[in-house]
């Protein structure tokens, strides 16, 4: 097969683990009959027997009376079960419901209807109705529920968190709202950009089956293996390579007349084994971690030129490209390439050339000399980051390595400048590489378990909104781009869903394989309804006063310091409430912004070799306020570990120097930070975006992170949800006013549910809804 580069011409669900859970419906508690159409499962008890219903946990299940009846329990999870897997089908939208009360004389106030659901990946469990209120009067709980993808087994089962509460229930019914399969009459989406370019989605081999298949025939003509073509994946032990996974996809693409597009021969992180990382069996210090030699980098070589050679010699030019290399810029823009363990071992990026070059070889070896080779990193629409892999891009092509393209992974939120991802790739267009997006998504900002989301809809409305003007743009500039892959077949099927994300949703398709207003988005922008407007939040505000003298930035209070704005870092975004905090103090200067942040921690830990997991604090700052989205040309990211270690994030190229100090106190640290703004920013009466975050590290890991104000954990990606700095002369209030507003509910009632998924491109937003002049939104 020769593939070239091609010629170019001009209501969701709420969502549990890969199960669905419609919030709407989430309970009810009065009596209701059930609807008589779709019913595909009923139980009654009216015969007398307790039927399909199995004790779950040494419980005694009896009937009387045409109920069910649930004694002897002993933990909150006993109770009754039944086995629905031949029951509820992938993508079919069923709601459950059931009458219960507690028996007479029994204890108890709550009782929760929960499906045990078996994978291959292991168990979940999903929440139809969790701690409904309850008592000795008969009540109907019901919610909606799906599943993404096949289960082994699907059992529901009613318990309690009263261990020792007896309980009825009667008239359980599981009736069919939505049958299972697509919707066959919509636009086939591949067809829709047919003359820009391919359309991939991420898969592994549930999605090839069933109705998640026919999804998959109708809108794509690409594939990527979500993780079958990972380094875990095909060689999990050395010498020994696994192809039957993968061998799955490419026959299933090849059968479907869809390209593959492969991921990835080098990466950094844990679906890397580690034996890579060791000295080889027979080597005297076999199992020992490599070190730098001239030997131990040939090490790495081999081994390398080993996989990839396997690989070559498999699927010779039957996948189109590949990810070559995968995520080797830092996030700290100043170190400019990851210090992952191949950095350490080449002592520099040494490896990404060579690979590249190894790959040619190994490819044009088994005359699969078509296939292209790619470089793919997340976050390139961030000025700084983008800048860096430009740079490297070009020095590779400068020395005559083989780098035939470039990946945007495109890991984005509702708050994502999308001129900055059009700029992208119009600097890559200059260096004459082809392009490809690789995993594209878009977070809409879920909240966490449990917690309410009344702005849903209007955020899936918006996402569309955002789909429409994201592939808007990529059409103008389809010359540039081979194809642009989604990263998943469907929100169910998305690495951004888990159980303590359960509403997250940032895919084309719902959970239920249909399509979402991002589809429409795409397919016809007409019939997009306008956004729902939300409250602009009362975003936190604190005045900071104009310094009596400059601080001296030696990590120590001094006396200049009694005259600043204090405020505190006290939203948990991240982790234990009780993780480390710190009260910061604020001045300012014609020379720039002046903080000191006083850390309450009794455990300091920089172990980790990321600078994030490791004990520091951060300043986000944000120049005029724009709150644009994305980073500005003059917007900075600066973090500065305990022992006064600084790493800079998504700045842009304009963004102030900073200078820093840092001392250990009895109670934790001191950071001392300047950071430098432009004269006519540094004047009285103007404001300027601000978050300040502390990061709690803990034997090599995060282990919570807390805000002054912005509770979404995207301060790093976006300055949508900063707090406001106004510098003033003075005070108008003691401590400058910096405390949380009581009125800015769109903001600080999600606090509970925003969390940090990792800095590696994890997008968990709560965003703001605005219009934004990086895209067209219209009105």
């Amino acid at each position: 097969m020769n593939h070239q580069a091609r010629e170019r011409r001009r209501r969701l669900p709420a969502l549990v683990g890969g199960a669905l859970l419609l919030p709407a419906a989430a309970f009810a508690f009065a009596p209701a009959a059930a609807a008589q159409d779709g019913v595909v499962y009923s139980s009654d008890f009216e015969d007398g027997t307790v039927g399909d219903w199995a004790p779950r946990g040494p419980v005694s299940l009896a009937v009387e009376d045409g109920a069910l009846l649930t004694t002897g329990r002993s933990a909150d999870w006993h109770g009754p079960s039944l086995d629905l897997t031949d029951v509820v089908e992938p993508g079919g939208v069923y709601e459950i419901a059931l009458s219960v009360r507690f028996a007479d004389g029994s204890a108890g106030e709550a009782l929760t209807a929960t499906v045990q659901r078996e994978t291959a990946d292991g168990t979940s469990y999903d929440s139809v109705v969790y701690q409904a209120p309850a008592g000795a009067e008969w009540t109907e709980l019901s919610g909606e529920y799906s599943i993404a993808s096949p289960a082994t087994s699907l059992t529901f089962y009613v318990e309690s968190p009263t261990v020792d509460a007896s309980y009825w229930i009667d008239d359980f019914t599981v009736t069919e709202l939505e049958p299972p399969g697509i919707e066959p009459d919509i636009p086939n989406l591949k067809d829709v950009v047919a003359d820009d370019f391919r359309i991939g989605a991420a898969v592994d081999g549930r999605d090839l089956v069933e109705s998640s298949g026919q999804l998959l025939n109708k809108h794509f003509n690409q594939i990527t293996a979500e993780n079958h073509m990972k380094p875990d994946a095909i060689q999990p032990t050395e010498g020994e390579f696994t192809f039957d996974a993968a061998d799955e996809l490419v026959e299933y693409a090849e059968a479907n007349g869809m390209e593959i597009y492969g991921h990835t021969f080098l990466w950094h992180t844990t679906q890397v084994p580690e034996w890579w990382f060791e000295y080889p069996a027979g080597h005297p210090n076999a199992g020992e971690p490599l070190g730098s030699s001239d030997e131990d980098r040939q090490i790495m070589l081999d081994r390398l030129e080993a996989h990839i050679g396997a690989l070559a010699e498999h699927y010779g030019d039957r996948i189109w490209a590949w990810d070559v290399v995968n995520e080797v810029i830092s996030d700290n823009n100043a170190e400019v390439y990851r210090h992952s363990r191949w950095y350490e071992i080449f002592e520099g990026p040494e490896y990404v050339y060579e690979a590249f070059r190894i790959a040619r070889a190994e490819f044009d070896a088994v005359g699969a000399t078509d296939v292209k080779l790619f470089i793919n990193d997340y976050g390139t629409e961030n000025p700084g980051k983008r800048d860096n892999l430009y740079g490297l891009v070009e020095d590779m092509l400068a020395a005559g390595v083989p780098v035939d393209g470039v990946g945007h992974q495109t890991h984005v939120n509702l708050n994502t400048s999308i001129d900055q991802v059009e700029e992208s790739l119009l600097k890559f267009a200059d260096l004459g590489v082809l392009q490809a997006v690789t995993e594209l998504d878009v977070a809409i900002g879920a909240p966490g378990e449990g917690e309410e989301f009344p702005q849903l809809e209007a955020r899936l409305i918006e996402q569309g909104h955002y789909f429409r003007d994201l592939f808007a743009m990529y059409r103008e500039h389809g010359d540039l781009l081979e194809s642009v892959t989604v990263w998943g077949l469907h929100d169910g099927r998305s690495w951004l869903r888990s159980e303590t994300r359960p509403l997250e949703s940032p895919l084309v398709f719902s959970d239920a394989l249909r399509s979402k207003w991002a589809y429409w988005g795409i397919v016809d922008p007409s019939v997009l309804p306008e956004i729902p407007d939300e409250e602009e939040p009362e975003y936190a505000r604190v005045q900071v006063p104009l310094a009596d003298a400059a601080p001296e930035i030696d990590g120590a209070r001094d006396g200049v310091w009694d005259g600043a704005s204090t405020v505190a870092t006290e939203v948990t975004v991240e982790g234990s409430a009780d993780g480390a905090k710190a009260d910061v103090s604020l001045l300012w200067d014609e020379a720039g912004l002046y903080a000191l942040f006083e850390v309450t921690d009794p455990a300091l830990d920089e172990s980790s070799a990321n600078p994030w997991e490791q004990d520091s604090v951060e300043v986000f700052l944000n120049p005029g306020n724009a709150k644009e989205g994305g980073y500005g040309e003059a917007d900075g990211q600066y973090r500065i570990s305990f022992s006064n270690v600084v790493t800079l994030g998504g700045n842009g190229p304009e963004a102030g120097e900073v200078v820093s100090a840092a001392a250990v106190t009895d109670t934790g640290y001191t950071v001392e930070v300047h950071v430098a703004m432009a004269p006519e920013q540094a004047a009285v009466g103007t404001e300027h975006g601000l978050e300040l975050q502390v990061n709690d590290g803990t034997d090599g890991a995060r282990t919570a992170v807390h805000t002054w104000y912005d509770p979404t954990g995207l301060s790093w990606n976006t300055n949508a949800n900063w707090g406001i700095a106004e510098f003033v002369e003075e005070v108008e209030e003691p401590g400058g006013g910096g405390k949380l507003p009581t009125t800015g509910a769109a903001l600080t009632a999600a606090v509970a549910g925003a969390a940090v998924l990792g800095i590696a491109g994890v997008l968990t937003v709560v965003a703001v809804r605005r219009r934004r002049a990086a895209a067209n939104w219209g009105d």
